[in-house]
C-alpha cells in the first residue's frame, strides 16, 4: 500500500502532482466493467460483526419502534467510512462488481449534516466523517489488488458560491482533481452538475484531466456525467463537445427499463431505445458511450423518490429486481447499479410520516438507507446489517454477472456484441415481437457466438413461447446450453451445471427456435 502525506496543502500551488506509489492502468474498454454506486456515509462502517444480519423472511424482526427517531437519523451522518468500503470488497467482488463509484469524499462544511457530500468546504482534504487521505488511498490500492477500479464523484458547483466561467477557476479545479488522481490513483471521475457548466468550460476541464491522466499512464481514464439534454442524441453529441468518455443514461431509460421489467409497457418501448434507426439508438447500441442506470442516488427521472422495488406486491419480487439488473448486464453499455439493489431495498417517500414531520421534506433520505444498519437501516429498521451473500436477489445478480464477466466468447458477446430483439410465438400464433406482460427474448451476438436471454415480464403468471435464434449459428441437430435459470437451487446458482441443454428446432420457413417456459418474473440465459 502506498503511503501518502498526512498534511493538507494550504495552497493550490503546494499540490504535488507526482503519483504516490504505483499507477494502476486503465481498462481497455469500460464496456467490460460493472459499476456499483455507493454513498460513503450509508454503505459500511466496518462494524457489521457487532450487528445481526437482517432476516428477509422475517422483516418485522428489526423494525424500529421509534419511527420519529429513525426518520430524523436519515437526515444526518450515520457513520459509513472509507475503511468500511474496503472491508466489503470481497462482498462486492462476489457480486460481480468490477468498479466502485463513490460519492465525493471531500471535506464538507462542518456546521451542516452534508452526508451526501454536496456542500464542499475544502477540496484538498477528505472529510473526517469518512476517514483520512490514507484511507482513500488504501481503499483504492486494495481494489486494484483485486483488479477492481474506483471512480470518484466530483462537483463543479455545489460548494463555494464563486465558481463559474473564469478560465483560472476551471484551471484551478482541474489542478485539484489532478492532485487527487496523483494521491489516490483513482481510475475515473463522474462529474456532477454538468448542466450548470458550459460545454466550453467542461471541455477545458476534461481535457486537462484527460491529458494529466494519460501523462502518468492512465490511457483510458473515465470521464462521465449527466447531461440533461432535450434528446439523448443531443447528449451524445454533447459528450464529444465536452471531451467526456460516456454519458449517464438517467433521463428516460431508468423508467423505461423498470416498466419493461415489470411488464407494464410494450417491450418495444424499451428496446426501441437501442434502435439503429436513430442516432441515440446507434450510440446506445455501440455501448462505449453509455452508462445504463436502473436506480441511482437522485432518482431524478422519477416523479417520486423511490427505488425499483418500492411499493411492489409481486410474489417473486426478489427475482424481478435481479432480472431488471440482468437486463442491464445483457444489453449494450456500461451497467451501473445502486447500492442495496442486490438486497432488494425498497426505499421510497412512502416511508415519510407527515404527522411526525410536516410537508415533503428531505424526501431523498429514504432512497439512501444504511446498508450497515445503524440508526437508519433499510425497511425501517435499526441495528441490523444487509450484507447477505445468500439473498435471492444477490445470488441471481452474481450468477448473471459471472457469465458477463467471463473471459470466454460468451462473456465477450454480452459485453461487446450486437443486440437483437427476438420474435416469439405462443399458442401457435404468428411469430412477432411479444406484447406487454409476455415472454420477451433478445440476443447479444459477436461473430459466431449468440447468447440468448429470455425474460417473463409477467409478475403473476407462467409464460411459454417458441423463441427465434440465429439460423446460421444453430444448424439442424444443434443444442443450446442453459447458462442461467432463475429457478435453479442456490447451489446451482453458485455452481451452474454444464449439462442442461435444449434442442434447436428448424422449421419449413427456415426459422430456428427453442421452446422456453418460465415462472412469473423468471429468466434464462442460453448459448
Amino acid at each position: 500500500m502506498a503511503k501518502v502525506e498526512e498534511l493538507t496543502p494550504q495552497q493550490l500551488s503546494e499540490t504535488d502532482l507526482k503519483p504516490r506509489g504505483r499507477v494502476y492502468p486503465s481498462p481497455i474498454s469500460w464496456r467490460d466493467q460493472f459499476l456499483y454506486q455507493l454513498l460513503l456515509d450509508r454503505f459500511s462502517d466496518d462494524n457489521e460483526n457487532q450487528r445481526k444480519l437482517f432476516d428477509h423472511t422475517n422483516p418485522l424482526k428489526f423494525q424500529v419502534k421509534d419511527k420519529a427517531g429513525w426518520m430524523a437519523a436519515g437526515t444526518k451522518f450515520v457513520g459509513g467510512t472509507l475503511r468500511g468500503v474496503k472491508s466489503k470488497l470481497d462482498y462486492l467482488q462476489r457480486l460481480g462488481v468490477t468498479t466502485l463509484w463513490i460519492n465525493p469524499p471531500w471535506r464538507q462544511h462542518s456546521d451542516l449534516e452534508a452526508y451526501h457530500s454536496d456542500r464542499i468546504q475544502e477540496f484538498l482534504d477528505v472529510d473526517p466523517h469518512f476517514g483520512t487521505r490514507q484511507d482513500l488511498r488504501d481503499l483504492i490500492d486494495a481494489a486494484h489488488d483485486r483488479r477492481m477500479y474506483v471512480i470518484l464523484d466530483v462537483t463543479y458547483n455545489q460548494s463555494a458560491d464563486n465558481w463559474f466561467n473564469r478560465d483560472e477557476v476551471i484551471a484551478a479545479l482541474a489542478r485539484v482533481y489532478q492532485y487527487w488522481i496523483a494521491l489516490s490513483d483513482c481510475d475515473g471521475l463522474r462529474i456532477d452538475s454538468l448542466k450548470h457548466v458550459s460545454p466550453e468550460d467542461s471541455r477545458k476541464f476534461c481535457t486537462a484531466i484527460r491529458e494529466y491522466a494519460e501523462s502518468i499512464g492512465k490511457d483510458n481514464f473515465l470521464l462521465t456525467g449527466e447531461i440533461t439534454s432535450g434528446s439523448m442524441a443531443g447528449a451524445y453529441i454533447d459528450i464529444i463537445a465536452r471531451n467526456l468518455s460516456a454519458v449517464l443514461d438517467i433521463a428516460q431509460t431508468p423508467n423505461e427499463l423498470a416498466a419493461f421489467a415489470k411488464g407494464l409497457v410494450h417491450p418495444k418501448q424499451f428496446f426501441d431505445l437501442y434502435s439503429e434507426n436513430n442516432l441515440a439508438g446507434e450510440y446506445r447500441q455501440i455501448g462505449t458511450y453509455h452508462v445504463s442506470i436502473l436506480d441511482d442516488d437522485e432518482m431524478s427521472s422519477r416523479t417520486n423518490k423511490q427505488r425499483f422495488a418500492a411499493n411492489s406486491n409481486v410474489p417473486h419480487l426478489y427475482e424481478q429486481v435481479a432480472h431488471a439488473v440482468g437486463v442491464q448486464l445483457t444489453m449494450p453499455g456500461i451497467p451501473a447499479i445502486y447500492y442495496g439493489t442486490e438486497q432488494a431495498f425498497d426505499g421510497n417517500e412512502g416511508y415519510h410520516d407527515s404527522s411526525i414531520e410536516g410537508g415533503r421534506v428531505a424526501e431523498d433520505r429514504y432512497i439512501k438507507e444504511a446498508m450497515f444498519g445503524g440508526a437508519f437501516g433499510a425497511f425501517q429498521t435499526a441495528d441490523c446489517h444487509f450484507f447477505d451473500i445468500d439473498h435471492p436477489t444477490y445470488l441471481r445478480i452474481a450468477a448473471i454477472a459471472r457469465i458477463r464477466n467471463s473471459h470466454d466468447k460468451i462473456g465477450k458477446a454480452l459485453r461487446r456484441g450486437h443486440h437483437y430483439l427476438r420474435e416469439t410465438s405462443f399458442c401457435n400464433s404468428p411469430f412477432s415481437i411479444p406484447g406487454q406482460g409476455e415472454l420477451v427474448a433478445w440476443s447479444q451476438t459477436l461473430f459466431d457466438t449468440e447468447v440468448l436471454m429470455v425474460l417473463n415480464t409477467n409478475g403473476l403468471e407462467n409464460r411459454g413461447a417458441e423463441v427465434t435464434v440465429d439460423t446460421y449459428m444453430h444448424p439442424p441437430e444443434s443444442t443450446m446450453t442453459f447458462l442461467y435459470k432463475s429457478d435453479w437451487s442456490d447451489s446451482y446458482l453458485r455452481h451452474p451445471p454444464r449439462d442442461q441443454t435444449i434442442a434447436v428446432q428448424h422449421h419449413n420457413d427456415r426459422r430456428a427456435t427453442v421452446r422456453i417456459d418460465l415462472p412469473p418474473s423468471g429468466m434464462v440465459i442460453l448459448a
